[in-house]
């Protein structure tokens, strides 16, 4: 290895490595946010019609939930603008993507199935447990593939999940709060990390 070209082109491989691999935090901590205000708002939503008796439109919420896809995939662009300006080429998570459509669609069916079939009037704390559960997973793969921040956002999750669980119907609604404010959490923990790491580069 006393070779100085050798050296030379281990230093490329390994700098080379370097920039292709995944981030150790979650520079897209601004998404993640975005979403849980986005999260807490259809939440909102359901309370309002719920108290209102508009029962018959809770099962629309989520669908017109497509509206944030343009506000996603405007931060996503910025977010991976900055991130190359630093040098580092991010790369296109196919697999979150697959995972979190998959989970995502299975908790939609299940919700509509509930509205269509007139169940959301005497059993609307399933949907509560339902997408507690959902995310909790979504918020395990995260923390696996992305960041550890993720963990803490699954634990609190699931703590008021088991929680609410434990204490009876009339807290059954707890996990649907918890839900957006665990994304603010992994959201303000990413910022964090990122800005921690950036100190210590």
């Amino acid at each position: 290895m006393d070779n100085p070209n050798v050296l030379n082109d281990v230093r490329y491989l390994r700098d080379v490595v370097a920039r292709t691999e995944p981030a150790r935090v979650n520079y897209y901590w601004p998404v993640t946010l975005s979403w849980g205000v986005l999260i807490g708002l259809s939440y909102l939503a359901y309370v309002l019609l719920g108290r209102t008796g508009n029962t018959a439109a809770l099962q629309w919420v989520w669908p017109a939930g497509v509206v944030a896809t343009p506000l996603n995939w405007y931060l996503v662009r910025m977010v991976r603008a900055n991130i190359q300006k630093q040098g580092v080429r991010p790369r296109f998570r196919k697999d979150l993507m697959y995972l979190w459509l998959s989970i995502i669609l299975i908790g939609l069916l299940w919700s509509e199935g509930l509205g269509l079939l007139g169940l959301i009037n005497s059993h609307w704390y399933v949907l509560s447990f339902l997408w507690g559960s959902i995310y909790f997973i979504g918020f395990i793969m995260n923390g696996v593939l992305i960041s550890s921040e993720w963990f803490w956002a699954a634990a609190v999750l699931l703590a008021s999940v088991v929680a609410a669980f434990l204490a009876g119907p009339d807290v059954y609604w707890l996990p649907s709060i918890w839900i957006p404010g665990t994304f603010l959490l992994a959201g303000f923990l990413g910022w964090r990390n990122v800005r921690r790491h950036l100190a210590q580069a």
